[in-house]
């Protein structure tokens, strides 16, 4: 058997995504609900008449081929979700191959409730599971070459399962079940891919300060504003009963197409009760929950503003971190001389401009920005930056990597050379240069060549570590002949708040 024998697959409904999933099992009923199939609502019909059905957004078609049940989806994806994969699989041994039409894919072989190994199409991949490496002899006897990654994931599953999937396959009966999918594992949050973190900073860094007691307490009167506002009761105590009526309500909002603004406030509100019970820590209770009660104000059309500033002063409301907060700059190379950024407040995403033998006011008015005071450069909820000279060059700093840089460098590079640095945890890292009667030029750290104008200065430095912030930090110390220390950060700068 060779991947040849599958190319009658891009025929056929399934050529451009699907997933296939084979479970060692003769009891069809017991994969479905594994897939959180609605059995009320299946029916038997030929596969060549499901097409309908598997057009919806979650619905699987199943049918017993020898010793295995076979879960076919349409565009789905159900079978490649640890939340299923743990189920069917204590069913017996089961093979997932999935793939779309954006070349996404996903092999996932499961035994016992528990996920040996998952990975992308090709024998370099990176493997997940607690067998990572298990199927690795067979892997690397497959063809991954470009056009072979679906047929590669069926030979695959063929060679695991004795069981090649074939157009015949497709022929007969099959029963075909809307999905109520069951509901996710429960993460922790991710520093610096949060949405809080970048719309509310100061209430993110006093919750990631806090003491697990003062974020539960967050958490709870979180949970307690959005139950209010949904007029939630006779919520289950059984976290069994409790994630059925979660699915269900999911389900039952999804099936009609349209769920009226008091239903999705109740959903929110299910969601907030469940991220209270299953946050795998007090950090994520507070960050979901909070979200969740945020969302709720904004379906009540209703400023969430106060009620977050509640939050914060049930946390005693502590300062915003500002300037140096305790960080201190490395020795050693331009890398390590700034490396304090990645622990730094200002390490999740930040916009720093360079400009030489400009005024104060030349930069500012770049910004579009209006002076109001003078301090430190502090963590605030609005946009600010923070002017200072440092020898021949203007800095403006600010928190979070401006929209606008390129708009910024093009404004003041008719009157001097300009450098602006700027990155985001969860988005770009960048760098603009330019100078006078010159164009810009964009940098991306380890990513393609660098422009003329600045390869000079980046002969000098090492190659882009993980942390880009503190290469782009370099780049400007190598530009400019500033370091960027964390205590300059202390120093008196004049603020304003961009146009």
């Amino acid at each position: 058997m060779t991947e040849d024998d599958f190319d009658w697959l891009s025929t056929t409904p399934l050529g451009e995504a699907a997933c296939v999933t084979m479970v060692k099992t003769t009891d069809v009923d017991a994969v479905v609900r594994g897939f959180g199939g609605v059995a009320n609502e299946a029916r038997t019909i030929p596969f060549a008449q499901a097409g309908d059905d598997l057009d919806e957004a979650y619905a699987v078609a199943m049918c017993r081929q020898g010793e295995y049940v076979v879960a076919i989806e349409a565009n789905g994806f159900q079978g490649s979700r640890p939340e299923v994969l743990r189920r069917v699989s204590r069913l017996g041994e089961t093979v997932s191959a999935f793939w779309n039409i954006e070349a996404l894919t996903r092999f996932s072989y499961a035994v016992d409730g528990r996920i040996k190994t998952a990975f992308e199409a090709g024998a370099d991949s990176w493997k997940d599971g607690e067998e990572p490496d298990c199927l690795t002899p067979l892997v690397a006897e497959i063809d991954w070459e470009a056009g072979h990654w679906r047929t590669g994931l069926l030979l695959l599953a063929a060679r695991l399962t004795g069981q090649p999937f074939t157009e015949d396959w497709l022929s007969g009966e099959v029963l075909v079940a809307p999905i109520a999918e069951h509901l996710e594992d429960a993460h922790p949050v991710t520093p610096g891919f949060e949405t809080l973190e970048y719309q509310h900073p100061v209430l993110a860094a006093a919750l990631r300060r806090a003491e697990d007691e003062s974020l539960l307490t967050v958490a709870r009167a979180a949970v307690d504003e959005v139950v209010a506002a949904a007029g939630l009761t006779g919520v289950p105590g059984g976290d069994r009963e409790f994630d059925e009526l979660v699915r269900m309500a999911r389900y039952e909002a999804g099936a009609s197409g349209y769920a009226p603004g008091a239903d999705r406030l109740r959903l929110v509100a299910l969601d907030a009760v469940r991220a209270l019970r299953t946050a795998p820590n007090p950090l994520t209770a507070a960050f979901k929950t909070i979200d969740a009660a945020k969302l709720a104000k904004q379906l009540d059309r209703l400023d969430p503003a106060p009620m977050l500033a509640g939050f914060l002063a049930l946390l005693g409301s502590p300062p915003a971190p500002s300037g140096a907060d305790g960080a201190r700059a490395g020795t050693g190379g331009p890398l390590e001389r700034h490396a304090w950024i990645t622990d730094h407040w200002l390490g999740l995403a930040a916009s720093v401009t360079y400009a030489r033998s400009v005024p104060l006011d030349t930069v500012a008015a770049a910004f579009g920005g209006i002076a109001f005071g003078a301090g430190p450069v502090s963590l605030t909820d609005t946009e600010q930056v923070a002017l200072r000279r440092e020898g021949d060059w203007t800095l403006a700093i600010a928190f979070n990597r401006s929209p606008f840089a390129h708009e910024i460098v093009d404004a003041l590079r008719p009157h001097t050379t300009v450098l602006n640095v700027g990155w985001e945890t969860r988005g770009n890292k960048l760098a603009y240069f330019a100078q006078p009667d010159h164009d810009v030029a964009v940098v991306r750290p380890g990513q393609g060549d660098v422009p003329a104008p600045l390869a000079s200065y980046t002969t000098s430095l090492p190659a882009p570590a993980s942390n880009a912030a503190a290469w782009l930090l370099a780049l400007g110390e190598a530009v400019t002949g500033i370091t960027f220390t964390p205590e300059g950060l202390d120093t008196p700068h004049t603020l304003f708040r961009p146009g």
